[in-house]
Order: C-alpha cells, then structure tokens, then sequence
C-alpha cells in the first residue's frame, strides 16, 4: 500500500490586506514506511489566500505525482492534519469558501483517476514529515530575500492591475527516488 501524507502553510504578507500571502505546501509517499517521493513548493495570491488553501495545494500537488507515478490501481491512503480537507474529501463536509471550491473540484477529479483511494485524518504530531517539507519550502524562501522580495512585488503588481485572487506559482520540487 502506498501512503500520501500532505502539509500546507499559511503566512500573511500584508498587514492592509490579512488574505494577500505566501502559501507553502510538502508532500510525500511512502511505501512500506520508506519515502519514495517528496516535494514541496510556493505559490502567492493578493487575496483570498488561507491555510486551507494550502492544504489543497499541498494535496493536488502529491495527486499529482501519484499520477505521474502510474500507480493508478495500487491502495493509497492519503493523510493529513487539516480536518477539514479530508472531512470534504471523504464527502462528510461541505465546502463553502469560493476561493476553496476549483481546487476541490480539481482535487475530486484527481482522485477519480485512482481505483482504491481511502482518506485518513492524522493529529499534526503524526504529520511531521508532510510538515517539515512545508515549512523547508518557506525557510528557502526566508533564506532568500532577493526572492521574497520578488513574491512581495508580484503580489503588489498583481493587486495594481485587478488580478490579486490568481494563484502565482512561485516553484516547486518533485523528487521521485526508485523503489
């Protein structure tokens, strides 16, 4: 059985503006408790960015690389800290935020293309290693100033032209290592 643990990240970058942020996002897949694939990334948005955003960002990202995988018909169970997110998948809760709704409809669709999917939710301190892909990709880009400093003016020119809700995609790593 293959294993999906995912993590997402939420920080506030502009104190006029509480939902303009970076959202940082880790994921990995296991089998049999050994990591046969990780990654993590950014993405920016002016408005309408939130923790649960990231979550789904962090999903569709390791869904993503399930596909890329070609293990379309093995069991995968995918887990994660954020209750919401997996309570919406597992069809017991509703969503009602605009700003979540495409990528949980994007999530849906992904999870279509596999056979035997099954949804766990996990305590945070179960989560570590989704979490600290998360937060490996927000140190990079803390560590990173000239980059920071980019996300920071992208995000301002995006609210100046009226685009501020779109995702920018500040990159990401994909590592896949043979079984």
């Amino acid at each position: 059985m293959l294993r999906l643990e995912f993590d997402g990240l939420f920080r506030n970058t502009d104190e006029e503006h509480s939902s303009a942020g970076i959202m940082c996002y880790g994921w990995r897949i296991l089998r049999d408790k050994q990591v046969i694939a990780h990654g993590h990334g950014t993405f920016a948005r002016g408005q309408n960015a939130n923790s649960n955003i990231a979550e789904y960002l962090a999903l569709v990202e390791g869904l993503e690389a399930l596909l890329d995988m070609g293990v379309n018909h093995e069991r995968v169970l995918v887990c994660g800290d954020a209750k919401s997110v997996i309570s919406q998948m597992q069809g017991s809760a509703s969503v009602s935020s605009l700003a979540v709704k495409p990528l949980y409809a994007r999530t849906v669709r992904l999870a279509r293309h596999f056979s035997k999917l099954r949804w766990q939710w996990l305590p945070r301190k179960h989560n570590r290693g989704a979490d600290l892909l998360s937060r490996h990709a927000l140190k990079h880009l803390w560590n990173d100033p000239a980059l920071y400093e980019s996300i920071i003016n992208r995000l301002k020119g995006a609210a100046k032209a009226g685009i501020s809700n779109r995702l920018m995609d500040m990159g990401g790593l994909r590592v896949y290592q043979s079984a």
